[in-house]
């Protein structure tokens, strides 16, 4: 999948580094996953993430999922999966930015901007906006949004006394429509199985 996409959209990168066949290993770890939470950045660090169980509750002025970093076709397919069939709460400001055209003609294409606009939520073209505290999503004192962008360090995305908690687009979709952060599990079916594509 890796090479796929970087022989399609950069130089060819050669050959993969692989192990060789007869290559042992001191030790192999398997890892259940399927009991860990989606973890939550807490303001003002992308670094200080948490289960989303321990800021359940945490009320939600705005969501802001997509710019470069996280507004991938992928990221688009999860949001709207979640947001099929359910509207964002009244008090919730949502604004969806796709990463680039490209990005937005093929969520475009496959219906998923329209299950989106149909939640309630405002779609940009791509922009920067208020990922960097430039537009359209700048926070005001003491509000506090869920935003799949990379950073949430103080005044990132407005009025220095504004919160961002970094989260991805599944639990940015469920605090949309709950009004507040929670597991996407409290308001739809959870089965975050789908395949990472770009």
């Amino acid at each position: 999948m890796t090479r796929a996409y970087t022989t399609q959209h950069s130089a060819p990168i050669g050959g993969a580094v692989m192990p060789d066949e007869e290559a042992c290993y001191r030790v192999r770890d398997r890892i259940d996953v399927s009991r860990l939470e989606p973890i939550v950045a807490v303001p003002p660090s992308p670094a200080s993430g948490v289960p989303v169980s321990m800021l359940a509750g945490t009320r939600v002025d705005q969501v802001y999922v997509g710019n470069c970093a996280n507004g991938t076709l992928t990221d688009l397919r999860q949001l709207a999966a979640v947001l099929a069939g359910h509207r964002v709460a009244r008090s919730v400001r949502m604004i969806v930015v796709p990463a680039t055209q490209a990005i937005y003609r093929r969520a475009l294409r496959e219906g998923l901007l329209e299950t989106i606009a149909e939640a309630g939520a405002a779609i940009s073209l791509p922009t920067c906006g208020a990922c960097f505290g430039g537009h359209m999503g700048i926070l005001t004192k003491g509000e506090t949004a869920v935003s799949t962008t990379n950073r949430n360090f103080r005044g990132r995305m407005g009025d220095p006394e504004s919160h961002v908690y970094l989260a991805n687009a599944w639990v940015a979709a469920a605090a949309a429509i709950a009004g507040e952060i929670c597991h996407p599990r409290d308001v739809v079916e959870w089965r975050p199985k789908e395949p990472n594509t770009l």
